[in-house]
């Protein structure tokens, strides 16, 4: 994933010129609202156990026949592994 800065610089490259008044601006903005973004996947983090939960079970509701034998939710094992692969 790219930072801003390195989008900011390389854009700024690409075009062949220094660094504007607005391109250190919106860097600037970027670090002053780091803090925010960390809290928001700090809390993204802690909640992703329910948010995995919910949404295997969401599927399993919706597609019931996904218990059936041969098919991906037929035992525990493989019903563990849908959920771990939706918290990926």
């Amino acid at each position: 994933m790219k930072s801003v800065v390195t989008t900011v610089v390389t854009a700024a490259d690409a075009a062949g010129r220094f660094l504007s008044q607005n391109d250190l601006e919106a860097v600037q903005g970027n670090i002053q609202r780091a803090a925010a973004r960390l809290e928001a996947a700090e809390k993204l983090a802690a909640g992703l156990d329910a948010v995995t939960k919910e949404a295997g079970d969401a599927c399993f509701n919706k597609y019931p026949y996904l218990k059936q034998p041969g098919e991906a939710g037929e035992n525990q094992t493989k019903v563990d592994k849908c959920y771990r692969d939706l918290g990926h």
